[in-house]
């Protein structure tokens, strides 16, 4: 077993930040709060690419606007110059807009519910621009399939935590948290947001406030003292 358990990580956190949490802290939560479906909350997931979700939901609510609602049909008229200026604010614009072209060239609504997962795992690692991280996003909050998606928050606090050593694999941390928790659904995308805001909000990584960490107790907070 690994020391401090999930479970008990889970449990305070949730208890310091409740759930759920605010939708605009989450792009993803924010495109199915709205009712975007599944071809726009991908599109919204992918706009988080290497930035804040404050930048990434300017830039969905300004594709939106020009896209007749994120219109599939739409957006497949549109050229790569014209969206990448919808959404220059989060960044990578040139780049994101490629893999959104992709996106709706090579999927629909239908494909993106019906498709087995790991099946649509495959498909969308092999998209121009999707990495684990977008796919597994995808998976656990739309299609609610039983996976864990690290990001740098999440990959941070769990290595303070001691559950994960500096620099492990994307798979491996995975896996581990899925061993940890089990294909308990809930329980992975809690700890996923809740890691999140936790990295955003204390265990930041310069000048964590260690001070005011609900963890505190059972934290050996590795490398926090290396800077």
């Amino acid at each position: 077993m690994r020391a401090p358990m999930l479970r008990e990580v889970l449990r305070r956190l949730e208890k310091a930040y409740g759930w759920p949490p605010n939708a605009e802290e989450f792009t993803a939560m924010l495109a199915k709060a709205k009712g975007l479906g599944p071809l726009g909350t991908l599109i919204a997931i992918v706009l988080t690419q290497n930035t804040n979700d404050k930048n990434a939901n300017v830039a969905l609510e300004r594709l939106y606007e020009i896209s007749d609602g994120l219109s599939r049909k739409k957006l497949l008229a549109m050229s790569i110059e014209e969206i990448a200026n919808a959404i220059r604010v989060s960044g990578m614009q040139r780049q994101k807009a490629r893999t959104i072209k992709a996106i709706v060239q090579g999927f629909d609504e239908t494909t993106l519910m019906s498709e087995d997962p790991e099946t649509l795992a495959k498909k969308l690692l092999s998209t121009p621009g999707i990495g684990p991280k977008t796919a597994d996003v995808f998976l656990l909050m739309v299609r609610g399939y039983p996976t864990f998606p690290i990001d740098t928050h999440c990959r941070r606090v769990l290595t303070r935590l001691g559950f994960i050593r500096r620099g492990e694999k994307y798979e491996a941390i995975r896996e581990a948290v899925i061993k940890e928790l089990g294909r308990d659904r809930e329980a992975l995308l809690k700890l996923h947001t809740l890691l999140i805001t936790h990295g955003r909000r204390i265990c930041t990584a310069r000048k964590p406030r260690c001070g005011e960490c609900p963890l505190s107790d059972i934290c050996p907070k590795v490398g926090v003292d290396e800077g």
